[in-house]
């Protein structure tokens, strides 16, 4: 009984690294303790080096072709202001399907668990956006054959493919296994957080993956809305 205050120490930090490596474990602490703010500065750290990189890839290729570009700070102040929004729209979902099947759940559980899955996904963005940068070669090599074909020289399909394939494909892989590690996840942790069947665990999933693209799209309707208001 003595040892139970040291063995239940620093047990945030231990769940942000047992989800990507015993997820058992890491839904343990969530169902007993739902540690939510460390995985919620993580995850917005991590959302924040992803854009950075991104920025300077994006500027470095324009760049190069002699154009300017200047960060959207307005865009990606409603990025990030969106990130909480998503966050509780999402614990939100999870506690009514928990409910919905006869599940056990508090929303700081729905909160934690949502957080620290989420980090596989923005965990996925950092690596995607790192392999972006480089990249812009690629996107100057795509370019002159663009502008080849403009000047009459014919478009150079074999070259077009070259340029863009490899790293698309990449990219989609990187992409793909990321969302079914998310989902077989969420799905897990759902069962294991809430006490459900594995089942109802990943119809959770599936219901909260759809309700997830519907605020997606709903987001990125606004943001491009607000840069076309934001346009001369």
């Amino acid at each position: 009984m003595g040892e139970q205050p040291e063995a239940s120490r620093h047990l945030w930090f231990k769940a942000l690294i047992w989800i990507f490596t015993a997820p058992r474990k890491s839904f343990v602490v969530i169902r007993e303790h739902h540690p939510w703010v460390a995985g919620l500065a993580l995850g917005i750290s991590l959302m924040l080096v992803a854009g950075l990189l991104t920025a300077w890839w994006f500027g470095a290729a324009m760049g190069s072709i002699g154009d300017s570009f200047e960060i959207p700070y307005g865009m990606v102040s409603f990025f990030f202001a969106a990130i909480p929004l998503a966050l509780v729209f999402e614990a939100v979902v999870l506690r009514l399907l928990a409910a919905a099947m006869k599940g056990r759940a508090r929303f700081e559980q729905c909160l934690s668990l949502a957080l620290h899955v989420g980090l596989i996904s923005a965990m996925g963005l950092v690596v995607r956006s790192l392999l972006r940068t480089t990249q812009v070669e690629g996107i100057l090599d795509l370019r002159r054959n663009v502008l080849d074909r403009e000047r009459g020289s014919g478009l150079d399909v074999i070259g077009l493919v070259a340029d863009v394939a490899p790293a698309a494909i990449l990219d989609l892989m990187i992409s793909s296994f990321v969302f079914v590690w998310s989902f077989l996840l969420l799905g897990l942790g759902a069962a294991a957080v809430f006490r459900l069947s594995r089942p109802a665990g990943f119809a959770i999933a599936a219901i909260n993956w759809a309700a997830g693209k519907v605020l997606e799209i709903g987001l990125a309707g606004l943001m491009v809305a607000a840069a076309t208001a934001s346009l001369p």
